[in-house]
């Protein structure tokens, strides 16, 4: 006997799972502004690297941010978000922190102006542009704006910065090039968390396989997958979010 699927049978299971993290943590890690931590990155081997600067690529709301001002209470911390208004927010939230300091700006291999697409789910954005696989899970997301925005090298942002760095890269398809412009400041880099597409959902995109060559021919060990994306519908691995070691 047969019968055809229509939709992916764990993605409740899935939803269940984040509930009961958030359930364990949030009392330690509570909602920040609307934004809730990543706590499906909350693991003892992580937590104990101690980076002396954590780096956040791809701020948006401040998901992974603020956990991390809270798991590396020793550690400084940049974020950088491109979306001018996410920044402000971020800005205004850690004014009176001195260990975090806020750049608005895009990442990406070298320094100019780049245009930003921006989506009705801001946490889309990207300065690739969506193709239409994007839409195939997000049929209610879409680009509403474009707006010129500042493009910088990472080696030029992390001027004064000091290693051992944990860098968080998730920036929605311009993953490859934030690690081209890191140049010989990777060799600062102990571990890296970073968002590896299996679908083209951005124009230009780079894909988990050149990600892994990237950084596997530079000294980096493959650790696993923190987190995943499925698609709904079909039960394909759309994203995950890998974590690099240095060997």
């Amino acid at each position: 006997m047969s019968f055809r699927l229509t939709s992916d049978p764990s993605e409740r299971i899935r939803k269940i799972e984040k509930i009961l993290l958030m359930l364990r943590f949030v009392w330690r890690f509570p909602r920040v502004k609307g934004a809730w931590p990543k706590y499906e990155y909350i693991k003892p081997w992580l937590a104990d690297l101690a980076p002396v600067t954590v780096v956040d690529i791809g701020v948006n709301h401040g998901q992974f941010l603020h956990l991390a001002s809270r798991l590396w209470r020793g550690s400084d911390i940049l974020g950088i978000e491109p979306n001018a208004a996410l920044a402000e927010k971020a800005n205004r939230y850690y004014a009176g922190n001195p260990r975090v300091r806020i750049e608005s700006c895009a990442v990406g291999a070298e320094n100019g102006t780049i245009d930003l697409f921006v989506t009705a789910n801001d946490q889309n954005s990207s300065i690739h542009q969506p193709t239409e696989a994007f839409h195939d899970d997000r049929t209610a997301d879409g680009v509403v704006r474009t707006e010129p925005v500042r493009l910088r090298r990472l080696d030029g942002l992390l001027d004064g910065t000091e290693g051992p760095m944990l860098v968080k890269i998730d920036v929605q398809g311009a993953e490859l090039e934030v690690l081209q412009g890191a140049g010989e400041r990777l060799d600062d880099v102990s571990a890296i968390i970073i968002e590896s597409p299996f679908e083209v959902s951005y124009d230009g995109a780079a894909g988990f396989d050149e990600i892994y060559r990237f950084l596997t021919a530079r000294g980096f060990a493959y650790e696993g997958a923190l987190g995943q994306l499925n698609s709904k519908h079909t039960g394909r691995v759309r994203q995950e979010d890998s974590i690099y070691v240095r060997r």
